[in-house]
């Protein structure tokens, strides 16, 4: 990568990845830092043609030269540079937010980070200025980034055909569909995410605009579920035997409360969605009236073909136990729980459900295990109301607009209806990339990686004997001796300096890191 660095003076990719394998794999910090600051020079070289050009890739450099300069222990130049790198882009990164509030935190008191008052001031004032496209993903330590911006004149999809994993060492656990019902919310049915047949740490992904030929997958912060058994232990962060970590998405779990829909339904938290919610009837459909399901299919190839269309009728509705309804509880209690002929399929689990004008009048959300004509169950748009207004206290629902045509409301359907996948790990992971793709007007594809290298001790394990009296192990001491004598034979005595074992280290000259074990977090 070096060589490569040298060979094209130009570019900046070489160098941005080169300097991150330096100081994450030995770390080899100040050498990192040499070369990001080159590929600082070539991009800002390329900008004063374009200011476009190159973006978020100067912000992942000026971001990870920051990282470097923090394990170097210079406060004030790396707040310099994640101010810079705030600056460059117009929605903060999630690592750049990430790294910025951990250099904050970890100057504020006893630490080997200092950085003025000035330093610290002008950081906090870009992260409150900057525009900011919600509380980011959660992370934990310093990361680098790799962020690159694809040409304008790329017309490609992101991801050639069906479905790619997040991470290497991740498996598909389920997939289904959601609709953005208010900003940044995405509503979808609770199978789809828990996956009950797998406990393990699971991250969540939604696909926004999969009808076009460029496509953007984006991660599931949070989900916020009523669960009536709390099968899933995801996490934010799990850690494995090779002592690497992993990010996973958040689950929020609140004790069932009366109302089945509240078993039922997830909300989906997705900060960077830029999609505009769907309007929501403001009555359930009455029994005998024609509806349909507006979902994805399952298998690799739900995306590219598309939204599919289930069409049936309202058989009825129940306010009492169904027991074909397993292994939910056996009463709904308040929640109104309404049974069609059209079929609920497991890729459209969480789907819309309209009428025959494209109001969206329900959501899809299992079905029933048998002894029934009906193929599946939804909550009416009643219910969907209730639902929300009673667990979501930051947003509105949209009221339908009677001069919308049926075609402007089916084009706002299939803008805001999108595939929701569950992913877990196949076993064990000692991975530590954790890819997405951020957030900016022009296509662009990231790497995080977390660094690992103890910063207090330099990842060397250890420090410096406390003691400042100590020399490589030794103190100085006093002794008695005899020195001479007098003319009458008479003992003259004094004292001399002595090397003695210190007692803080025991000769040692050095201490153990209390922070990490042999250099690493």
């Amino acid at each position: 990568m070096i060589e490569m660095h040298n060979a094209i003076p130009e570019s900046p990719y070489a160098g941005l990845w080169a300097a991150v394998a330096l100081s994450h794999g030995s770390n080899e910090h100040v050498r990192a830092s040499v070369i990001l600051k080159s590929v600082v020079q070539r991009i800002e070289k390329q900008r004063e043609i374009d200011p476009e050009r190159h973006r978020m890739t100067l912000a992942s450099a000026n971001n990870n030269l920051a990282v470097c300069l923090i394990k170097s222990k210079r406060g004030d130049s790396a707040a310099a540079k994640l101010v810079e790198a705030i600056e460059s882009c117009p929605q903060v990164p999630a690592v750049v937010r990430s790294n910025a509030h951990l250099l904050n935190e970890a100057t504020s008191g006893l630490s080997p980070v200092v950085f003025s008052p000035n330093g610290r001031t002008k950081l906090l004032r870009a992260l409150a200025t900057a525009n900011s496209p919600g509380s980011g993903t959660e992370m934990q330590g310093l990361h680098y980034s790799l962020d690159f911006d694809l040409p304008e004149s790329f017309n490609g999809a992101q991801k050639i055909s069906g479905i790619d994993s997040p991470r290497s060492d991740l498996m598909l656990l389920a997939q289904g569909t959601g609709f953005v019902v208010a900003p940044g919310l995405v509503l979808t049915s609770r199978q789809v995410v828990e996956t009950t047949n797998y406990n393990g740490p699971k991250l969540l992904t939604i696909v926004t605009n999969p009808s076009a030929s460029t496509w953007r997958s984006e991660l599931v912060e949070s989900v916020k579920i009523h669960g009536v058994k709390r099968y899933a232990t995801s996490a934010t962060i799990a850690s494995y035997n090779s002592g690497s970590t992993a990010y996973f998405t958040n689950y929020v779990y609140i004790p069932l409360a009366s109302g089945h829909s509240d078993a039922e339904l997830a909300a989906l938290v997705v900060p960077n969605l830029n999609v505009s919610p769907l309007e929501i009837a403001k009555s359930s459909p009455v029994s005998g009236s024609d509806l349909q399901i507006v979902g994805y299919g399952r298998g690799k190839d739900a995306i590219t073909s598309g939204l599919q269309v289930e069409r049936g009728v309202v058989v009825g509705n129940s306010t009492t136990s169904v027991s074909s309804l397993s292994p939910l509880t056996s009463s709904f209690g308040n929640s109104r729980v309404m049974q069609t002929t059209a079929r609920v399929m497991g890729g459209n689990r969480g789907a819309p459900i309209t009428d025959k004008d494209n109001n969206v009048v329900g959501i899809a959300f299992d079905t029933p295990a048998g002894g029934t004509n009906a193929a599946g169950w939804f909550f009416g748009a009643s219910e969907l109301r209730r639902w929300f207004y009673k667990n979501v206290q930051t947003a509105s629902i949209l009221d339908p607009d009677p001069q919308k045509s049926p075609a402007e409301r089916d084009a706002a359907l299939r803008s805001a209806t999108i595939p929701v996948f569950c992913w877990g790990l196949r076993g064990p992971s000692s991975q530590q990339v954790f890819s997405r793709l951020t957030d900016s007007s022009r296509l662009n594809g990231s790497v995080y990686i977390r660094d690992g290298w103890c910063v207090a001790c330099d990842g060397t394990g250890f420090f410096d004997c406390p003691n400042k009296l100590c020399n490589k192990g030794a103190v100085a001491g006093r002794a008695s001796r005899q020195l001479g004598t007098t003319v009458d034979g008479t003992p003259i005595r004094g004292s001399t300096v002595t090397r003695e074992v210190c007692p803080t280290c025991r000769g040692r000259g050095i201490e153990p890191c209390p922070h990490c074990k042999g250099g690493r977090l």
